[in-house]
C-alpha cells in the first residue's frame, strides 16, 4: 500500500533558487530606495536648518518688538521651514478666532515699519462720522495721529493692482471689538505682515518675510500692544545661483498683493471708475481676501496671469499657486 506525502511538508520544503534570487532582487531594490530616500531627507533637513542673518536695522527691530531682541540684526531659516509652518499654523487659528469676533477688520497697506500698535483708537461718531470702509479709517487715523509727515499708511483702493502700478508689500490688519470705554475703539489684535528684499552685493540674496501679531500687553499697560506671537522665514531667489550684482534677474519674484477689497455692489450706483468699480463684487457685505508668505514655499516666484487688466482676477490670480494662508474675512463680522 502506497502511502500519500502529507500536505503540511510543502510548507518546510524551502525555498526554489529562483525564488532565493527574487527575493535578494527585491530586497536590493526596497534597500536601495531606502537609502535614496534617507540621502534626501538628509539633504533637505541641511537645507531647511540653514540660517541667514538679515540686517533689519535699529527701526525694524525695535518696532518689531521681538521679546529679548536686541542689536540690529536678526538669523532667520530659510524656507522651506517646516518649523516655522507650525508657528504659522498656529497663527492661523488665532487670526480666525480673532476675526470670527471682531466688530470690524481694516487692512491698510503700509510703506515702511508700523510704530503704531494702540490699545484703543479714539473715535466720536457725531464728530468722525461712519468708519465703513478702510479708506475712512485711514483718513481717521490720520487725523487723530496730527496728520503726521511720516504716517506709514497708504491711501489705498484696489486700483493700484493693476499692471501700470505696484501694491506695497507690506500691511497692517487692525482687528477692532467692542469698547466698554465710551468714544473708544477696542484693537482686539493687531497684524503686521512685512516684506523685506535685500538686493545688496554684500547681503543675503532674497526676502525676509514675517506676520506678527500684537494684542494686550501683558504687563498691562494700556497704551501700546504687546508681541504675541508670529513666524518669520527667508526666501531665496527663484533662480539658482543669482549673480548679487543682477538682482534683475530674480526682479519678478514678490508676494503681492497682501489683500484684495471687494466692495458692496450696491456703491455700483456711484460710478467712480472702472478700475474702482471692478471690485464692487460684494452681494450684502464688504469682504477681503488676505493672503499670508507661505514657510513651506520654496520661493517668491509669481505665476504669469493672461487674463484682462480690469478683470478683478487679475490683480490676485496668481497669488492661487504661491501661498497655502488664504483667507476670506468679512470687513464687519459681527454685524
Amino acid at each position: 500500500m502506497k502511502l500519500k506525502r502529507p500536505a503540511f511538508r510543502l510548507s518546510v520544503l524551502g525555498f526554489t533558487a529562483m525564488e532565493l534570487l527574487t527575493v535578494l532582487a527585491l530586497g536590493a531594490v526596497i534597500l536601495g530606495s531606502i537609502v535614496v530616500g534617507y540621502g534626501t531627507l538628509v539633504r533637505m533637513r541641511t537645507g531647511v536648518a540653514a540660517l541667514v542673518t538679515v540686517q533689519l536695522g535699529a527701526a525694524r527691530m525695535a518696532a518689531f518688538a521681538y521679546p529679548n531682541a536686541s542689536g540690529t540684526s536678526r538669523n532667520v531659516v530659510t524656507a522651506p521651514s517646516y518649523g516655522m509652518m507650525a508657528q504659522a499654523e498656529t497663527l492661523r487659528e488665532t487670526f480666525l478666532s480673532d476675526t470670527l469676533g471682531a466688530t470690524a477688520v481694516f487692512c491698510l497697506p503700509r510703506s515702511g515699519v508700523n510704530t503704531y500698535k494702540p490699545h484703543t483708537i479714539s473715535y466720536n461718531p457725531v464728530q468722525h462720522g461712519e468708519l465703513d470702509t478702510p479708506q475712512k479709517f485711514h483718513d481717521h487715523l490720520y487725523e487723530i495721529l496730527g496728520r503726521p509727515a511720516s504716517f506709514p499708511y497708504r491711501n489705498y483702493r484696489n486700483p493700484l493692482n493693476t499692471a501700470s502700478t505696484t501694491p506695497s508689500e507690506n500691511a497692517s490688519i487692525f482687528v477692532l471689538g467692542f469698547s466698554r470705554v465710551e468714544n473708544k475703539l477696542k484693537v482686539l489684535a493687531l497684524y503686521d505682515i512685512d516684506v523685506v528684499r535685500y538686493t545688496g552685493s554684500t547681503e543675503p540674496q532674497g526676502y525676509y518675510v514675517s506676520v506678527k501679531r500684537y494684542s494686550d500687553n501683558p504687563l498691562g499697560t494700556t497704551y501700546q500692544l504687546a508681541f504675541s506671537g508670529g513666524y518669520e522665514v527667508f526666501y531665496p531667489p527663484s533662480i539658482p545661483n543669482p549673480d548679487p550684482s543682477r538682482p534683475d534677474q530674480w526682479a519678478s519674484d514678490g508676494f503681492t498683493p497682501l489683500f484684495i477689497t471687494f466692495e458692496r455692489a450696491t456703491r455700483l450706483a456711484w460710478v467712480e471708475s472702472t478700475e474702482i468699480d471692478r471690485f464692487k463684487k460684494a452681494a450684502e457685505r464688504p469682504f477681503y481676501f488676505i493672503w499670508w508668505p507661505d514657510p513651506g514655499a520654496r520661493n517668491l516666484a509669481r505665476s504669469t496671469t493672461t487674463l484682462p487688466v480690469l478683470d478683478p482676477r487679475h490683480a490676485y490670480n496668481h497669488m492661487g499657486g504661491s501661498t497655502s494662508f488664504m483667507f476670506t474675512v468679512p470687513m464687519f463680522p459681527t454685524l
